[in-house]
């Protein structure tokens, strides 16, 4: 991490203005804004948010939102609706049967995008920059990754900062410096990667768009064996597969020597009621009623395969997974129910930790209500709980009022002070907007009273957002805890 010079960012002069508090707006893709929020409620512990947040920065959004529905019970419907569309990576450029292929343009086209956190002294913690620029059939990316794309028909070539997305890995992966090779044949494919430390990758697929695709891998390294072989210079072999479906995405990977493979599960679908009222011929089907379901899980022992990269707790667990359950009724005031179960278990034990939530929402438009209840450990049956309620409003078309409280409940001690939250956002209809939450984590604002600011602009050529969470509020000082700022700008 950088941290040879340190930067005081403007997130200082975000304190002047603030109102009332809103439960989340809309449905909107997992953020910087919705981690903070989870740790300012200390929903999420500081651990699990720069867990989130790390991922986030690297634009690994899909496991980003497995950790979320784990930590915060918070289901990441983008994701699940990208995934449940699954394509062989070899027919990603091809262009649609029986038309004209068009030709890629020559003028550079792309993007300058920088990204940092800031600490609790107000100083930049860590931050990321990348060039992409685009022309022809061709990308360059520089800063933090370093990369040459090449993609023509279902081709594909790379040199450079090679890792998941690059090698269709449904599993998280290291970087590595070299190039990676694909070829399709037809509904097949074949790959390849070639690192400068001569580690190689071997791959072959097969998939229909719309069906799903399947891959065996293989990976070969020099040195360094596996923690369980005798000698460290032992040469690493290892094998794996992967698949996708219209309602699923399975991963195993298996190192020689390893005792168990690292195992990657996820279980999605949705379907629709006819909305019908019970053969009433008279009165017509309403809006249809749609339940949705996920289920995320990693398995594993002690030693996982050496290019494999998880996150902190994953990799701590021998079981990591959650099991979430939606349902949504349109024509009942737009209600929705929610239940999302988080399940870990440690490599150092035979226990499990159960963390169990239900929610709901509804109401008109105008006037939604909301409320949830967390069991914060199953094992202890439920010793902890977590009680939220809160309403929102919307008395004009772009502004959005509301206020939230939180109690948490703990025998045989009782209630705890009652976090509050109110805030007031305003949006366009272009998206842009403006939210300031004021945070009374212990229930008394004249004790601890916290602002939370947010700002999206976006424009043709230019992206700017900021997050900024201060203490100190009840005295005046603002004192920044965290805060995160992007800036993007298109050419």
């Amino acid at each position: 991490m950088n941290r040879k010079r340190l930067v005081k960012l403007p997130c200082g002069f975000i304190t002047a203005a603030f109102a009332l508090g809103v439960v989340q707006a809309a449905a909107s893709p997992l953020d910087e804004a919705k981690v903070f929020d989870w740790w300012d409620n200390g929903i999420i512990t500081a651990e699990e948010a720069t867990e989130i947040l790390d991922l986030l920065e690297e634009g690994n959004q899909e496991e980003a939102c497995l950790l979320a529905q784990v930590y915060a019970q918070e289901s990441c419907e983008d994701a699940t609706s990208r995934t449940a569309r699954p394509k062989s990576p070899h027919r990603t450029d091809k262009t649609p049967q029986g038309t004209v292929p068009t030709r890629p343009s020559l003028l550079p086209h792309g993007y300058v995008d920088w990204k940092g956190r800031i600490d609790s002294t107000g100083h930049l913690e860590s931050h990321r920059t990348e060039l992409q620029v685009k022309f022809y059939r061709y990308t360059l990316r520089l800063g933090s990754q370093e990369l040459l794309a090449y993609k023509n028909q279902g081709s594909e070539a790379y040199f450079g900062d090679i890792s998941t997305r690059e090698l269709h890995s449904q599993i998280p992966l290291d970087t590595l410096w070299g190039t990676a090779l694909l070829y399709p044949l037809g509904p097949f494919h074949v790959a390849g990667l070639l690192d400068t430390a001569k580690t190689t990758q071997i791959r072959l697929g097969y998939g229909q768009r719309g069906a799903g695709s399947a891959e065996i891998f293989y990976w070969h390294g020099f040195g360094n064996g596996t923690q369980a072989s005798d000698s460290l210079q032992a040469d690493v072999h290892s094998l794996g597969l992967q698949a996708k479906t219209p309602f699923a995405q399975v991963a195993a990977w298996w190192q020689y020597r390893q005792e168990f493979p690292l195992i990657k599960i996820l279980l999605y679908g949705s379907e629709k009621s006819d909305g019908r009222s019970g053969g009433n011929d008279i009165k017509s089907a309403g809006s249809p009623v749609v339940y949705s379901w996920r289920t995320t899980a990693y398995i594993h022992r002690e030693d996982i395969p050496r290019w494999a990269r998880l996150s902190n707790t994953i990799q701590k667990s021998k079981y990591w997974g959650s099991q979430s359950l939606s349902m949504r009724a349109p024509d009942l005031l737009d209600t929705k129910v929610t239940a999302n179960a988080g399940l870990i278990s440690p490599l150092d034990a035979d226990t499990m930790a159960v963390r169990l939530k239900l929610g709901g929402e509804s109401g008109p438009e105008f006037l939604r209500a909301l409320a949830s209840v967390t069991c914060r450990d199953a094992g202890t049956n439920c010793r902890v709980t977590d009680w939220k309620g809160g309403l929102s409003a919307s008395p004009w078309e772009l502004w959005v009022l509301g206020a939230s409280v939180r109690v948490r409940h703990a025998r045989p001690e009782g209630f705890a002070p009652p976090h509050l939250e109110l805030s007031n956002l305003f949006r366009d209809f272009s998206q842009n907007y403006t939210k300031f939450t004021l945070i009374a984590p212990k229930g008394r604002p004249q004790d601890d009273l916290r602002l939370r600011t947010e700002f999206l602009i976006s424009g043709d050529f230019l992206d700017f957002s900021l997050v900024c969470t201060f203490k100190g509020m009840e005295r005046l000082e603002p004192i920044p805890v965290r805060g995160f700022a992007e800036a993007k700008v298109r050419f």
